[in-house]
């Protein structure tokens, strides 16, 4: 589906890429921007992201046919009650929240229903944007080449037709991206591990060691390992609010990492250290493994396999819904 008219709601890495990747099409839309931040927005607008900047989100809404809400977590409740009274009938939307279960609530709850929502998380190939991280507001980083070969994670709502998965897949493939169709459960649990992990660790960390008696004199030896094993602590407000959100799933890994942490108590309590030595060679081993895959993008690379019987978009959603037998099943009657 070709839109002429697309709202970004927020400016940030990700969505300013959506944005030039959208562009890159022969035939671009009109991109109309919102960002809370005037002067972010404007740079945007300068830049060649956007076409044009308005001052309200519902008014970068109206008229639009695909609206992208890229705001922080916080914020995405908010923004979808202010834009709700200006989306046009049979509008698509989506966003690109790293949580899914809360924003598919507050869609259901706020959005109208003559729109078509799916839920949106790209994540960029590392083999392509590279190892480092991707801040929020940096738009250096943002170009149509950012998205491609990314992992376009999509969760539509129970009873989405065939038609609008189409649509948000023909997204994916137009910013040269992979849709990857997931359950919202399984999205969001995989999640804890990776975000609302580190940022409980990251918490304890500094609550284990700044403002504690010494950390005057600790202070001084603090390097770049103390500042990257506490970056995760950053932006604490969205952090925490996205941590208390997915709650359920953090304390699940938050337990297997107690279990871990008492097992590492009990190694450094014998006089023999080589059960300690083996443990951290082999958690070394993992994780030099992961940076040379992270680094070679091994999770979506492109292999010569046969694809005859992948399924499509609206059969991995069936599977997803209604288990791979009843979509078999569904598959004959049709």
């Amino acid at each position: 589906m070709n839109f002429e008219r697309v709202a970004i709601i927020g400016t940030d890495a990700i969505s300013a890429s959506i944005a030039l990747g959208l562009k890159a099409q022969k035939q671009p839309p009109q991109i109309i921007g919102y960002d809370a931040d005037v002067a972010t927005a404007n740079l945007a607008r300068s830049r060649g992201i956007f076409d044009l900047v308005e001052r309200r989100p519902g008014q970068a809404c109206r008229g639009a046919e695909l609206v992208v809400v890229a705001v922080p977590i916080p914020a995405i409740r908010d923004t979808f009650a202010a834009i709700a009274p200006y989306l046009q009938p049979g509008c698509f939307v989506t966003d690109t929240a790293y949580l899914k279960a809360p924003v598919m609530r507050w869609a259901e709850e706020l959005l109208p229903a003559s729109i078509f929502f799916v839920g949106g998380h790209l994540i960029p190939n590392p083999a392509i944007a590279g190892s480092s991280f991707l801040r929020d507001k940096d738009l250096e980083a943002a170009s149509a080449d950012l998205l491609r070969k990314a992992l376009y994670c999509l969760t539509a709502p129970a009873g989405a037709s065939g038609q609008v998965i189409d649509v948000f897949s023909d997204l994916a493939t137009t910013l040269h991206a992979r849709p990857f169709f997931i359950d919202i459960t399984e999205h969001d649990g995989l999640q804890a591990g990776v975000e609302g992990l580190p940022a409980v660790l990251a918490i304890a960390l500094l609550r284990a060691t700044v403002d504690t008696p010494g950390w005057q004199e600790m202070r001084k030896f603090a390097s770049h390992r103390f500042a990257a094993a506490t970056m995760a602590a950053d932006e604490i407000e969205e952090r925490s609010a996205a941590v208390f959100l997915n709650r359920q799933n953090v304390l699940l890994r938050l337990d297997a990492l107690l279990d871990e942490l008492v097992h590492l108590r009990d190694l450094l309590t014998q006089e023999d250290g080589e059960p300690f030595q083996e443990m951290l060679a082999a958690t070394a081993e993992g994780r030099s493994r992961w940076i040379e895959e992270q680094e070679q993008g091994m999770w979506v690379r492109d292999l010569a396999v046969d694809t005859s019987n992948v399924p499509s978009a609206g059969e991995q959603l069936r599977r997803m819904f209604f288990g791979a037998k009843l979509a078999r099943q569904r598959n004959r009657e049709e």
